[in-house]
């Protein structure tokens, strides 16, 4: 058997880049590349489509550093994260009371489709319960505790994603008085790592468990 013609193997696709720039005083004046790519077909030997691009940057004017302006006003700076504890409210918002938070789940119940609608009061009553203490919590507990159409339960699936201390203890208590199903104690405890900021009284609380 003779060997295979090694002269006779050739590259599927054969790319290229090459690119030019110039600068000036070290600025960056223009800058041009041009890539192609060639596919060769076994069936042609030397021959396939090719595809040739050719980009070109050419540097207008430059601009002074803004740094070097006086009058820029009032700046203000701040972090890009969101902060879970401000809950996008501002100083003098009024918070919610323990039966307006009743009635967002009312409001969920009543939803008949899962829509925007019902995912923007879902939201809201995550925010809302985030403004309530612990005793608001157990007594919103206490009284809008209800399953809804389907036994979806709001304050069950809301509860997790609070993230308050409040919220943490009032999860306990209703674990170890086994007021819901397993499934769901699953999901509190899957919560737990996503606590930004776990306090001291957290830990206590689920030190019980």
């Amino acid at each position: 058997m003779m060997p295979p013609d090694k002269s006779s193997h050739q590259h599927l696709l054969d790319s290229r880049l090459e690119c030019t720039q110039k600068y000036k005083d070290g600025v960056l004046e223009n800058a041009s590349c041009t890539e192609s790519n060639l596919l060769t077909p076994f069936s042609r030997k030397g021959h396939g489509a090719k595809i040739a691009t050719r980009s070109a940057l050419h540097l207008l004017k430059r601009e002074i550093d803004i740094s070097s302006y006086q009058d820029l006003g009032d700046l203000l700076e701040s972090t890009l994260l969101f902060d879970l504890k401000a809950n996008g409210r501002s100083e003098g918002t009024k918070y919610p009371t323990g039966d307006q938070v009743a009635d967002t789940v009312r409001k969920l119940c009543i939803t008949k489709v899962l829509n925007s609608e019902a995912a923007e009061l879902f939201t809201t009553l995550v925010f809302e319960l985030r403004s309530l203490s612990f005793d608001a919590l157990r007594h919103l507990w206490q009284t809008a505790s209800f399953k809804c159409r389907d036994d979806w339960h709001p304050l069950v699936d809301a509860l997790p994603a609070c993230g308050t201390e409040a919220c943490v203890s009032l999860m306990k208590e209703i674990i170890i008085s086994k007021e819901v199903e397993d499934e769901k104690v699953e999901s509190f405890l899957h919560s737990l790592p996503f606590i930004s900021e776990p306090t001291f009284g957290m830990l206590s609380a689920l030190a019980a468990m």
